[in-house]
């Protein structure tokens, strides 16, 4: 059952129920609305995003069986195979790890004994935004104060309702006369149109109508003026020129005015989707908001809101930092741990280790490209595989099949989440478990 109201009526041999105020634990922006019918085994969004709705979407079957070299096999087989191979190999990497924080630390543990690399599929935005963050730190704000304070938002890069759909609806509700309209603003004129200034590519149809009841400024720019665009606009906020930036006459002059606009506003916020920059160029865009709220936060209030968190990415480097000292793209064992990011990366840690074990609860994704041994892949059991893993042991869905606990992207709330449905597939953190025991663990 969900945390909120259900209700049920007779419908064939299955009964019926609408859940509310479900939480979805896939995109990271913690929605906690969310409406969703059950019927059997039967899972169907009623009020959710279009991602949300095909991520909780299933019919009323069977779950598939464990697999062993292709074979359906027992549970208990498929978990004896799996340790078999763990146990003759000796350069593993974990990807994916895409699971509720009880899944990652059954993963973690699993990985302590068997001795492993950690990285999430979700992690690359994530260490470009740490490039800063671990350096000269930032000022953060929460998607609470985002929400009741934010006046003026600039969004470098991507429009995010792309991978966010419901970013600017959460982040920014619209303004409301009704004194009990408590989706509306606490500390904002609530009766104002706040300012959005888009620095990037053009606003999707749907970024459109999710800012329709604020003033918004579109400032066009290629992927590879953006960069120039954030430092040019730190600049602009330092007392600095914008004619050293070498940008054409209208974006500076654009840059320009929003910089006064800045410089007036009561509570700015900078935010972006690192993972869906270039590598490089997400580096240099953290690094220009950070400078941008540190000039601007002498004389208001200003705060950088990175975009990211899917599939629990946050709460598995939350994880790893309390459990290692150390954040993702770290190798774990008997002996310790040791960080080396360009090492653990999944793409480089795969060019020399020797078997993959990949996780993924949240999302049908298969595992990446890997020959070099053998695949071991805890997944989601609508996953469809390129190349059949030599050990597949499919997992409920935390939100769905059982209950768990997901971090929302701003880190600062985990979430709980309830089963929407009775539980046919162990669970990531009882398969992880269950392997770890078959190796002579502590179950």
């Amino acid at each position: 059952m969900s945390a909120g109201a259900a209700s049920g009526q007779s419908d064939g041999a299955a009964r019926r129920t609408v859940q509310r105020d479900v939480l979805c634990p896939f995109c990271g922006l913690g929605c906690d609305d969310l409406e969703v019918e059950v019927q059997g085994r039967a899972v169907r969004a009623l009020r959710a995003c279009a991602e949300a709705a095909r991520l909780l979407a299933r019919a009323d079957e069977p779950p598939p069986p464990c697999r062993v070299e292709g074979r359906p096999v027992p549970f208990e087989a498929a978990v004896a195979a799996a340790a078999g191979h763990l146990s003759a190999s000796r350069a593993i990497a974990f990807a994916g790890l895409g699971a509720d924080m009880e899944g990652l630390g059954g993963l973690y543990d699993l990985a302590m004994a068997a001795g492993a690399s950690l990285d999430h599929a979700a992690s690359g935005g994530l260490f470009a935004n740490l490039d800063r963050l671990a350096r000269k730190g930032w000022i953060a704000a929460t998607l609470a104060e985002v929400a009741n304070r934010c006046d003026l938002m600039v969004v470098l890069g991507p429009d995010p309702t792309a991978a966010f759909p419901r970013f600017f609806e959460r982040a920014l509700p619209a303004p409301s006369a009704v004194a009990s309209d408590a989706a509306a603003p606490m500390f904002v004129d609530r009766t104002r149109r706040r300012r959005v200034a888009v620095l990037g590519g053009t606003l999707s149809a749907a970024g459109r109508r999710a800012l329709a009841p604020h003033d918004v400024a579109e400032i066009a720019l290629d992927g590879a003026t953006l960069p120039a665009a954030a430092s040019a606009l730190a600049l602009a906020l330092k007392g600095g020129t914008l004619g050293q930036a070498g940008l054409p006459g209208e974006i500076a002059a654009a840059l320009s005015e929003l910089a006064g606009l800045l410089a007036q506003s009561r509570y700015a916020v900078f935010t972006w989707d690192a993972a869906r920059l270039a590598p490089a160029d997400a580096a240099l865009v953290a690094e220009a908001a950070a400078e941008a709220v540190a000039a601007a936060s002498r004389t208001t209030r200003a705060a950088v809101f990175p975009l990211g968190g899917r599939d629990n990415v946050v709460g598995a480097h939350q994880l790893a930092l309390w459990r290692f000292g150390w954040p993702l793209r770290t190798q774990v064992g008997p002996g310790g741990a040791r960080h080396a990011p360009d090492l653990y990366a999944t793409r480089a840690a795969l060019a020399d280790a020797d078997l993959l074990l990949h996780a993924s609860a949240l999302r049908p994704d298969a595992p990446p490209a890997f020959a070099r041994g053998p695949v071991i892949a805890l997944g989601h059991a609508q996953t469809v595989f390129p190349r059949e893993p030599d050990v597949f042991i499919p997992v409920g869905t935390p939100g769905v099949d059982h209950a768990g606990h997901v971090f929302r992207m701003d880190q600062v709330v985990c979430l709980p989440l309830a089963g929407l449905r009775p539980a046919a597939l162990a669970s990531l953190a009882e398969a992880a478990r269950a392997i770890r025991a078959a190796l002579g663990g502590t179950p």
